[in-house]
């Protein structure tokens, strides 16, 4: 994964309104594990608040 600052640099568009995945089909293995909000989402999630 690539980082560009502090998110993915395949990520487009602004977090918390509109955002896409730019390389969604071939995306990392760690991107795959990923399911939007479950218990780990949602600490990420509150750690960037």
């Amino acid at each position: 994964m690539r980082c560009d600052g502090d998110r993915c640099a395949a990520l487009e568009g602004t977090v918390g309104v509109a955002t896409r995945c730019t390389i969604y089909d071939d995306r990392p293995e760690v991107c795959r594990a990923c399911v939007p909000g479950d218990d780990a989402c949602l600490i990420a999630r509150r750690a960037r608040l």
